[in-house]
């Protein structure tokens, strides 16, 4: 049944907000009572980041919240970002001992013809991602013909010549990592 009354639009910036700041704004995560508590679980949490322990892990491990967990990778942002170096050296160490030990038992022939493939294949795919180079590479195929490249060079000579300004580059500089530990 239709009306002739004027229907009346509401809108919702005109009606006065239904809750306060208090009950819409989540919670406020610090860790605080977790390192009062339990100092060891928040140790752990951090040493556990530092190792890039999955989260789940340490969620189960220590008993605590993502959020929690989030709080203190950026409390303790600094102190894992050391640690990491330090890893990374411990780890660059273990890789050149290594690589070093490889060698000499491929000098002594005592590497089974099974694994030697395998373990070259490695360190091949490890040398290549030190250097920054991809892991693997797709090499596509194309056959073009004359005719295809002659009008590709047509069109370029058709289009519109843009004048740009070039600008050199200067590349950052290397930050060098000392070769001592930080912990004198």
């Amino acid at each position: 049944m239709p009306t002739k009354k004027r229907r009346v639009v509401v809108e919702p910036d005109n009606l006065p907000a239904q809750t306060t700041v208090e009950e819409t704004c989540p919670s406020v995560y610090t860790a605080a009572a977790l390192k009062q508590k339990r100092p060891d679980a928040y140790a752990g949490v951090v040493q556990g980041l530092v190792e890039g322990t999955p989260l789940t892990r340490i969620q189960k491990r220590y008993k605590v919240g993502a959020h929690t967990i989030a709080v203190v990778r950026s409390r303790e942002k600094e102190i894992i970002a050391q640690c990491k170096q330090v890893m990374q050296g411990l780890i660059g160490y273990a890789a050149q001992s290594s690589v070093e030990k490889y060698i000499e038992r491929l000098e002594a022939d005592k590497i089974p013809d099974g694994v030697l493939p395998i373990a070259t294949g490695i360190l091949i795919d490890k040398a290549r991602a030190a250097d920054g180079e991809p892991s693997q590479v797709i090499e596509v195929k194309r056959s073009v013909t004359l005719d295809e490249v002659k009008a590709e060079l047509d069109e370029m000579k058709k289009a519109e010549v843009i004048e740009a300004e070039v600008v050199d580059v200067k590349e950052p500089e290397k930050v060098e990592m000392p070769s001592e530990p930080l912990n004198g």
